[in-house]
């Protein structure tokens, strides 16, 4: 063991002094998940701009006082459940909504009709009106929202015309009676104000389940953990290649010519392998909780985690290394290796869960494990919650460790 610690402590002290190697290893990750997390919404999630929207409400009213299908339309789009994706403004003619679109000042302008009232409170199930969408067609999001919207708000009034058809129809023993025509406005009118067909239903929006836990997870504290542990990889890769140089200056034979095991030796340079990515990992969650005010999860499993990624970045390492003759031919076959892991595994998507075939290949890579036990203990799952997360990309860090003695001591045999 003390030999151990004598090797690694060496390689320490060589690597924690090449500045370039820590810019590389602490630096580019989280500038790269800065950059990609206030691209894609910040820390908390996707966001749009709300959508700029004129009403010209030309609505005359219908045939009983305060009766106004084209104010309910207005208030509804005007109204604070709306206000962080509509920006509601009025205008007092058609032509200056559309104006308004037209001179970008807003992207949808919508237009009720004089007669839209006497339609949806009049008694003739016949009669028709529409009000208009004026849309600028490169915005499609908030025409959507906005068409969403205003479709919803049409259901509910042609509930209410069916509504006072009904009434009608149940007055038909009084034909010619004036007071028809008042059931059939006073029915409608109750069914608008009651919520109209949409009154019974609601949106459930939920997230993906992590156990009996569920969070949701920041844009930015996916991508940096994805971008951690790829990164982990190109760190591990800096120290293993110290094996190469001093294989190149002749030390590493003369040290596999002394009585010490091949095994105490690389296990040496594994734990300075180890140490360095567990350092450099521990820096960016420090990082990201610091900067970002990323919630990292429980800290069982996000101490688990960071220590299974370290040893499989330093197992990969080694095993790259093992196959190289040169540190330039290391940096070539790792950097192919690593960017195929990464690809495969889904680093530069982040935590974002994946099903289907691309599903199925993440499972065959051991930074697709540690990605998705990231997404689950970030969603509030502890270790129990990923013991496959942890013991499968395990089993790939033994195994690489393995081969990677196994073929060293032939090399150097």
């Amino acid at each position: 063991m003390i030999k151990i610690l004598a090797i690694a402590w060496k390689d320490l002290r060589s690597t924690f002094r090449n500045v370039p190697a820590l810019v590389m290893m602490l630096v580019a990750p989280l500038a790269l998940a800065a950059l990609l997390g206030f691209a894609f919404g910040g820390g908390g999630g996707f966001d749009i701009a709300a959508t700029k929207v004129v009403v010209a409400n030309l609505d005359k009213g219908g045939a009983e006082a305060g009766q106004s299908a084209g104010a309910a339309i207005q208030s509804i789009l005007s109204s604070k459940d709306l206000k962080d994706v509509l920006e509601t403004s009025t205008k007092s003619s058609a032509a200056a909504a559309r104006q308004a679109v037209d001179d970008g000042e807003a992207a949808v302008a919508v237009i009720v009709p004089e007669d839209f009232s006497a339609v949806v409170y009049g008694s003739d199930p016949t009669a028709t009106s529409q009000v208009e969408l004026y849309e600028n067609p490169t915005s499609e999001i908030g025409g959507s929202i906005v068409e969403g919207v205003v479709g919803q708000v049409l259901a509910d009034f042609n509930g209410a015309r069916a509504a006072a058809a009904g009434a009608v129809a149940l007055r038909s023993d009084a034909a010619g009676d004036p007071a028809a025509a008042q059931v059939a406005g006073t029915a409608a009118e109750q069914f608008t104000h009651a919520g109209g067909v949409s009154a019974g239903l609601q949106i459930s929006q939920r997230s993906p389940q992590a156990g009996a836990t569920e969070k949701e997870v920041s844009v930015t504290g996916a991508i940096l953990s994805g971008m951690m542990i790829f990164f982990m990889f190109f760190g591990a890769a800096n120290v293993a290649r110290t094996i190469l140089t001093e294989d190149r200056d002749g030390t590493m034979p003369r040290l596999f010519t002394t009585p010490t095991r091949h095994g105490v030796i690389i296990a040496g340079k594994f734990v300075s392998v180890f140490v360095t990515v567990l350092v450099q990992a521990i820096v960016l969650l420090i990082a990201g909780r610091l900067m970002f005010s990323i919630q990292w999860g429980r800290l069982d499993a996000v101490v688990l985690l960071t220590v299974v990624a370290a040893g499989v970045a330093g197992g990969l390492a080694l095993l790259v290394i093992s196959f190289a003759k040169t540190p330039a031919q290391a940096g070539a076959i790792g950097s192919g290796v690593y960017l195929i892991l990464a690809l495969l595994g889904g680093n530069f998507t982040g935590t974002a869960q994946t099903s289907g075939v691309y599903g199925i290949v993440q499972k065959f890579t051991p930074n697709g494990w540690l990605i998705e036990g990231w997404d689950t203990t970030m969603r509030g799952g502890g270790a129990l919650d990923i013991r496959w997360q942890l013991l499968v990309p395990l089993g790939f860090a033994v195994a690489f460790f393995l081969f990677a003695v196994l073929k060293m001591r032939r090399r150097f045999a």
